[in-house]
C-alpha cells in the first residue's frame, strides 16, 4: 500500500474498510484475533477498550501462573490509557514490553536482582512510537539477565516454561514476548534482538518474528557504541500485525534509512534465494535441517529459484574477531553498571548470575580489538555480503541448529563442575562452546545490520516448534514481508494452539 493512502486512511477512519476482517467475527473468541482484528471489532463498537482489556488481563491471570511470561503487570497503568481514550490506529488492542525496554513510572529489571526494584524515569522516542499507535501496555515480559542468553531463565524473576512442553525454554531473550503470544496472552509483543533475541523465541513458539534493519528506528534507547547490534520491533502470530507495526513504529530522528510502510499482503515477484545448512564447523540436527529444506521446497512450489550453497559469511574468521570484539565492549559495560549500581567490584556484590558473570569474565579477558579494527573487519564483511546479495534476493539458513531445548541445557552442569575444582577458565570455555554453537547462524544479520525473520518451519518430533532463517540486504524487509505472506498463505501456522493456551 503506498505510504501516502496508508496514513491517509488512518486518519480518515477508514483503515479497516480496506482489510479482510472476515477473521473477526463478532462471536469469536477474542484470544484467537491478532491485533489488526481486535482493532476493527473496537472500531465497529462490537466490542469495547474495557472488554477486551478485562479478557485480556483475565488470560494472563490464568495462564501466567503455568508459564511465568510477565514479570510485571502493569493493569492500572492500561486503565489509565483507557481513560484518555486512545486515538491510534490500534487504540484499545492489548499490548505488552519486554522488560529491557523502559517505561516511565514502571519497573524495569532488566532480568537482574541488581535491578529487581528499578523503576524507569523516562522513556525513549521509539517507546512513545508505540504509545502512539493506542495499544493498551498490559505487563513488561520476562528476559534472561541483560539480555544475554538464548534462553529465559533469570534468578531475578525466574524461568519462563515453553507452552508447548514446559519443560522446554521458549528462546531468549525475548523468551517471556514469545511465551505471551504463543499462550494467547495478547495477539503481539514489543521484543528486541541483539543476536537473535527475536528470532530464537519466534522459533521456539511457532510464531514470526521479524528482527529489522539497522537503520530502520529512530531513538531505540541502544547504547552508543562503534557498532549497534540490537533493534526493537515485535513477535506475533500473525505477519500483517508485524508489518502493522513496523509501519507505524518506523523511521524518526536518527533513523537512516527510507520508510517501508505498509507491506498489507504478497506480491508475484520471484525472487532467487540461496540455502544453506551449516555455519562453519556447527550443522543442523536431522528435525532443523528437514524444517529448512521444506522451506525451500515450499518457495520453489510458489515459483521462486532455491540454489543450496555451502559457504557463507558465517565461515569466515573476520565475523568471528568482529563478534567477539563488539560482545567484549559490552562485556565492559555490565562490569561498570554492576560497580556503579553496588559500590563493590561485580564478582562481590553477589547479585550477578554466575552464567552472567563467567560470561562477562570469558569477553573481558580476551585482548580488546580497537573501534578502527572492528570498522575495518566490518568493511570487509560489508563488501562480501553486497557481493553474496548481488547473486541472491534472500538467504534462508537455520535459526539454531537444533530446537529450543531443555530448561537449564546452557548452563547445566557448570557451578557442580567448579565445587569438583575444574578451573574456572575451562568452564567458561564449556558455557561459551554451548552457546557459540546454538546462536552460530543468527549473529551475523546484527553484525551486518541486514534484515532477518524466522518462520514457523513445523516440529519436531518431540513436537517442539522449528524455525527458519530467512534474511535479505539492508533496508529489504519489504521483500522479507512478501515472501511471510506467501508462506503463511501457503501453510498457515496460526491454528496451532500450544496445551497451555487460551
Amino acid at each position: 500500500m503506498d505510504r501516502r493512502i496508508f496514513f491517509t486512511t488512518l486518519l480518515a477512519g477508514t483503515f479497516y474498510n480496506l482489510l479482510t476482517t472476515a477473521r473477526a467475527a463478532a462471536s469469536k473468541d477474542l484470544a484467537d484475533l491478532d491485533m489488526i482484528d481486535t482493532a476493527a471489532e473496537i472500531s465497529s463498537g462490537r466490542v469495547s477498550m474495557f472488554e477486551v482489556t478485562k479478557a485480556a488481563m483475565d488470560r494472563i491471570d490464568a495462564l501466567n501462573p503455568h508459564i511465568n511470561a510477565l514479570v510485571t503487570k502493569t493493569y492500572d497503568y492500561g486503565v489509565r490509557q483507557i481513560a484518555q481514550n486512545p486515538t491510534g490506529p490500534l487504540a484499545g488492542v492489548p499490548y505488552m514490553l519486554k522488560d529491557l525496554n523502559s517505561l516511565a513510572g514502571v519497573r524495569t529489571t532488566r532480568g537482574s536482582r541488581l535491578f529487581s526494584s528499578y523503576t524507569s524515569s523516562r522513556q525513549t522516542p521509539y517507546t512513545e512510537n508505540i504509545l502512539s499507535t493506542g495499544v493498551i501496555i498490559l505487563g513488561k515480559t520476562n528476559t534472561p539477565e541483560f539480555g544475554l542468553m538464548p534462553t529465559t531463565e533469570p534468578i531475578a524473576n525466574g524461568a519462563t516454561r515453553n507452552p508447548y512442553n514446559l519443560d522446554y525454554s521458549c528462546g531468549g531473550s525475548s523468551g517471556g514476548a514469545a511465551a505471551a503470544v504463543a499462550s494467547r496472552m495478547v495477539a503481539a509483543t514489543q521484543a528486541s534482538d541483539g543476536g537473535g533475541s527475536i528470532r530464537f523465541p519466534a522459533a521456539a513458539c511457532n510464531l514470526f518474528g521479524l528482527k529489522p534493519s539497522r537503520g530502520r528506528f529512530g531513538d531505540q534507547g541502544n547504547d552508543d557504541r562503534v557498532v549497534n547490534l540490537s533493534v526493537k520491533h515485535a513477535i506475533s502470530r500473525t505477519v500483517r500485525d508485524s508489518a502493522f507495526m513496523l509501519a507505524l513504529t518506523e523511521n524518526g530522528p536518527g533513523a537512516t534509512l527510507p520508510p517501508v510502510g505498509y507491506i498489507e499482503g504478497p506480491t508475484n515477484k520471484k525472487r532467487k534465494f540461496a540455502l544453506s545448512l551449516n555455519a562453519g564447523n556447527v550443522s543442523p540436527d536431522y528435525d532443523t535441517r528437514r524444517a529448512v529444506q521444506k522451506i525451500g521446497r515450499r518457495l520453489e512450489g510458489l515459483g521462486h529459484e532455491v540454489e543450496e550453497v555451502d559457504t557463507t559469511l558465517h565461515d569466515d574468521p573476520l565475523f568471528q574477531d568482529l563478534f567477539a570484539g563488539l560482545w567484549a565492549q559490552g562485556a565492559n559495560r555490565l562490569l561498570d553498571v554492576a560497580e556503579r549500581v553496588t559500590g563493590v567490584p561485580a564478582a562481590q556484590s553477589g547479585l550477578l548470575e554466575f552464567s552472567t558473570l563467567k560470561m562477562i569474565e570469558f569477553y573481558v579477558d580476551k585482548p580488546i580489538i580497537s573501534d578502527a579494527r572492528i570498522k575495518e573487519i566490518l568493511g570487509d564483511l560489508e563488501n562480501q555480503m553486497q557481493t553474496f546479495y548481488q547473486s541472491y534476493d534472500g538467504w534462508i539458513s537455520p535459526i539454531s541448529p537444533i530446537p529450543s531445548p531443555r530448561l537449564g541445557y546452557f548452563t547445566e552442569g557448570l557451578e557442580e563442575s567448579l565445587e569438583k575444582g575444574v578451573e574456572e577458565k575451562a568452564i567458561m570455555q564449556m558455557l561459551f562452546d554451548r552457546l557459540a554453537e546454538f546462536t552460530a547462524y543468527t549473529p551475523i544479520n546484527n553484525a551486518l545490520g541486514r534484515p532477518a525473520m524466522s518462520v514457523p518451519g513445523g516440529f519436531n518430533r518431540s513436537g517442539i516448534p522449528i524455525g527458519v532463517q530467512i534474511a535479505a540486504n539492508t533496508g529489504q524487509e519489504a521483500l522479507l514481508l512478501d515472501i511471510a505472506y506467501q508462506l503463511e498463505s501457503d501453510m498457515p501456522w496460526i491454528a496451532a494452539k500450544p496445551p497451555i493456551s487460551a
